[in-house]
């Protein structure tokens, strides 16, 4: 099992993932993500600029994250703690529903914040679905805290940061 940065050779698997997230989410009543988001092109784009790495088991595509320097621009009312230094943002965390509760989406998490440090970030900031209870225990689990929220097409998300320095 390894983590590794995608291309756009991995497109299919990705897409093939991000159908069966969404597929249980809505079949587990969470309706965070659907048709529209995350698209095609959300993931293309994570390809095509680096930002999309993934969780491999062998050859198989099991696990997901884009990391990057864009927020939305509704992050502009976050009440961030950590102003200090620039923050990376990550987008899209999702693991397959077969391999989810093994550790795979804190292992990502790790990377990202291993990552984020080694390439000069001093924070990291997301957003996570309020009634996705499990997601964001596993942040707040993790040592990330509240900034506010924010309103998308799919209603209220809960902003989080961590600082990845001593304050």
């Amino acid at each position: 099992m390894m983590i590794r940065q995608l291309d756009l050779k991995h497109i299919d698997q990705a897409v093939r993932l991000f159908r069966e997230v969404v597929e249980d989410m809505q079949k587990r009543g969470i309706d965070q993500w659907d048709e529209v988001y995350p698209a095609l092109a959300d993931i293309t784009d994570d390809l095509h600029k680096g930002w999309g790495f993934g969780y491999f088991d062998g050859n198989t595509l099991i696990g997901y994250v884009a990391l990057n320097e864009e927020s939305d621009p509704e992050y502009e009312t976050g009440n961030w703690q950590y102003t200090e230094g620039r923050p990376l943002y990550f987008h899209r965390l999702a693991v397959r529903p077969a391999f989810q509760s093994k550790g795979i989406a804190g292992s990502l998490i790790r990377f990202a914040e291993k990552y984020a440090l080694e390439t000069g970030y001093a924070s990291i900031r997301l957003d996570a679905f309020p009634p996705n209870t499990a997601a964001v225990a596993m942040y707040e689990k993790r040592g990330y805290s509240r900034a506010g929220y924010v309103t998308f097409r799919k209603g209220r998300f809960v902003l989080l940061e961590k600082a990845l320095y001593s304050t």
